[in-house]
């Protein structure tokens, strides 16, 4: 202090000595304030075009492609760089225009007379005025809203929540502290400590045991090295088609990758510069060598639960790639999905991560076959398989013996051991970075091309179960459906599904040992389908594990309870739609919103809540079928601000769809794609009916007395086959194609 000048000023009582003190340096106060960044993209977008003429000669001369293009990342990451800039604010206000301004400046000068004459006349213009401020930011405020209403397109839904996500989705919360040794972790080195350790062993080397697999998957790595090192296979160009496909489908973001090039940079490239990357590629391509800086991957943690304090168990991890990487994966994942699409390598029951496959095929085929064995009167059990870590446990070289069997080509597989070996990552908490670790296993989880090898991974994990059951994939996502004869007792039947459950999860616990893809037996639940009151459920366990059984479970976004009514999952819906309608009636009693207005938010954050409703339509009963139809016919209210109209009027609308209609149209699409992308399903449905033709053929037909005798057995019919005959229970697939 003594550096600088101050003063003590007298004592004020007791032994208190203020001191005024005047420090030399300033003291910021940017804690307190707010960061605004800003690029300026239409000059950096002019001075790329202007740098075309000397990257297009450097890359020509300089012999070094991988040096180049990294000199040439640094560029586009150092001119956004320079081209941003942040500034800081106090506080956040909304933008006025003049008129308004000038008019609240105004009042404050009218009240600042009102306090100190006191006048009335004051006073009456003090309260003219704040009618006419409150009337015309009423008015601001609603055009506003209808201009920004205007931007969106009135069937597009992605416009819509790309501008409004930020209003309505919930964010992680951030971690504060990692659970480990029954203690809590808070600070960022240990935290970084501990989840680098954590990681590190889950992305160690699988344990070597010298099985016949292992034996074989060394000796045909071994053999295929030997390969690839005597003859290197040309692989095939890139186009500058596939250059801008995989630009265009980036999605629009400012933040930047690990390389410091956002997205959005990459999309104001001009032609000249795509002509560089498209050179650059190809020498990629060609020597199977890419920057080394690709292989590493910043990994960020997320929560799986809502507390800022979790175990390393309940973290996702979320790997940052540079985005060139994400664009040459794109431009080979042409070439592999070409070659897995004309071998026909992948199943039909598999609908994750293909085009053109549809996630509510699936679905629906689930729910035809549950109901088709609950129309005979029997019961129906569904099994799901849930895998431990599944994107992080892919085995490189059980990869290279299902591609050698598969007679991949070789200049794929060189590409995918490029990619995949000597791939190392870090992670980064609070600013802090812990050392790098190597990934042995497991693919990138924020690449594009993991999820395709995952599921071409395991293209032949359906036939190691037996082809008796019906099964279903979703990406990770594995489902099969169990079905007994109607011939057994009610007893008997559930027995003999608890049976087979208990051989398919053996037979999957010897396919995820040989091929080092753990299942989560705790996660792992099936569910019984019946029409009983209550029957009794069996325990299934297995190895060691008692496989849970739930009365009720989620699959794939829709609620599946025991007696397939779907109570559950409509009230679901409801609640979610509910929230939705509270908006409306908020913005109606506001006037801040018009008809078009409305029609554009409802198909915009109503709408799409209908789609897993329709999926399941036809087979609800007619009841439920009226609720929704209410529900419809209320929202439409709200939409026109009509709240005593009559169902007649709201159904006389131009633009009123019912919601029959609208699941017709659903469907007509839906079963195009089925006999596009998986026919058999519809296949399973035709024998099913076929069966009941021969069985009401065995019955009927008195020439067949004889074989029905030595397949039924003498004695009275059984009730279950008597309804069955007569028509029994209607399947989903029997509401929509039967008429």
């Amino acid at each position: 202090m003594f550096s600088t000048s101050f003063a003590v000023l007298p004592s004020i009582g007791s032994d208190h000595y203020p001191v005024v003190w005047y420090p030399s340096f300033k003291m910021s106060s940017l804690h307190v304030r707010h960061p605004v960044k800003r690029t300026y993209w239409s000059l950096l977008k002019r001075f790329l075009t202007f740098t075309t003429s000397y990257w297009i000669p450097l890359g020509t001369s300089m012999t070094n492609s991988i040096e180049f293009f990294s000199l040439y990342e640094r560029f586009l990451s150092l001119i956004a760089a320079r081209l941003t800039f942040v500034s800081f604010c106090k506080s956040f206000k909304p933008s006025l225009p003049s008129y308004l301004i000038e008019l609240i400046e105004r009042k404050r000068y009218c009240l600042k007379l009102f306090r100190k004459f006191r006048h009335p006349y004051f006073a009456i213009v003090l309260r003219t005025f704040g009618n006419i401020i409150r009337k015309e930011l009423f008015l601001y405020k609603r055009q506003s809203w209808q201009n920004y209403c205007q931007s969106l397109n009135e069937l597009d839904t992605r416009s819509f929540w790309r501008k409004a996500k930020r209003h309505f989705s919930t964010s992680t919360p951030p971690i504060e502290g990692f659970i480990v040794n029954n203690n809590v972790v808070s600070l960022p080195v240990e935290m970084c400590t501990a989840a680098r350790d954590f990681y590190q062993e889950q992305f160690s080397k699988h344990e070597y045991t010298q099985t016949e697999i292992e034996i074989e998957a060394a000796a045909v790595d071994e053999e295929i090295g030997d390969e690839l090192n005597n003859n290197r296979p040309q692989f095939p160009r890139i186009t500058f088609h596939h250059i801008r496909k995989a630009i265009s489908s980036l999605k629009n973001k400012n933040s930047t990758g690990i390389d410091g090039v956002s997205n959005h940079i990459l999309k104001l490239l001009p032609v000249g510069h795509l002509q560089i990357i498209l050179s650059s590629f190809n020498t990629f391509a060609s020597s199977y060598q890419t920057p080394a800086h690709w292989h590493i991957a910043k990994m960020v943690l997320l929560t799986k639960t809502k507390s800022g304090i979790v175990s390393l168990d309940n973290t996702r991890p979320i790997s940052l790639l540079p985005c060139f990487s994400k664009v040459y994966e794109k431009c080979f994942l042409v070439h592999l999905r070409k070659w897995v699409d004309d071998q026909g390598i992948l199943p039909e029951e598999q609908s994750g991560f293909r085009p053109g496959h549809n996630m509510a095929v699936r679905l629906v085929s689930m729910i035809d076959q549950i109901g088709q064995s609950l129309s005979k009167n029997t019961a129906a059990a569904a099994l799901f398989v849930d895998f431990k870590s599944a994107f992080n446990q892919l085995w490189y070289f059980g990869l290279w013996i299902k591609l050698r069997r598969l007679e991949c080509p070789s200049h794929i597989i060189a590409w995918l051991r490029k990619y995949l070996s000597g791939r190392s990552a870090y992670v980064e908490i609070k600013g802090v970075r812990s050392p790098e670790f190597l990934l042995f296993k497991g693919v990138p989880q924020g690449s594009c091309i993991g999820p395709v090898l995952f599921i071409l991974y395991h293209y032949d994990i359906l036939d190691s179960l037996t082809i008796i059951h019906w099964r279903h994939l979703f990406a990770d996502d594995l489902s099969i459906v169990f079905s007994p004869s109607s011939l057994l007792s009610s007893s008997g039947m559930i027995n003999l599904l608890a049976e087979q459950i208990t051989d398919v999860l053996n037979r999957l616990i010897i396919y995820s040992t040989t091929w080092k893809q753990e299942i989560n037996l705790k996660k792992t639940y099936w569910t019984l389908f019946h029409r009983q009151v209550s029957p009794r459920i069996p325990p299934i366990i297995c190895n060691g594990y008692t496989i849970e059984h739930l009365k009720n479970v989620k699959y794939l976004g829709t609620h599946l309870d025991a007696k397939l009514s779907f109570t559950t999952h409509i009230n679901y819906i409801k609640d979610k739609i509910r929230k939705n309608v509270n908006v409306f009636k908020r913005l109606t009693s506001s006037r801040m919103t018009s008809e078009k207005v409305n029609y554009r938010l409802f198909n915009a954050y109503i709408r799409p809540y209908y789609q897993s409703l329709f999926n399941i339509y036809p087979i609800l009963t007619v009841n439920k079928q009226k609720q929704l139809e209410a529900m419809n016919r209320q929202i439409f209210r709200k939409i026109h601000q009509w709240s005593d109209a009559t169902n007649i009027e709201i159904e006389s609308l131009p633009k009123y769809k019912s919601f029959t209609e609208l699941a017709d149209t659903h469907w007509d699409n839906l079963t195009s794609t089925i006999l596009r992308t998986n026919p058999r399903v519809l296949e399973d449905f035709l024998q099913h009916k076929l069966s009941i033709i021969y069985l009401k053929e065995y019955f009927t037909n008195p020439a067949l007395a004889k074989e029905k005798r030595s397949i039924f057995g003498r004695g009275r019919t059984r009730n279950n086959i008597k309804s069955l005959l007569n028509g029994g229970l209607l399947s989903l697939f029997d509401h929509v194609l039967c008429f």
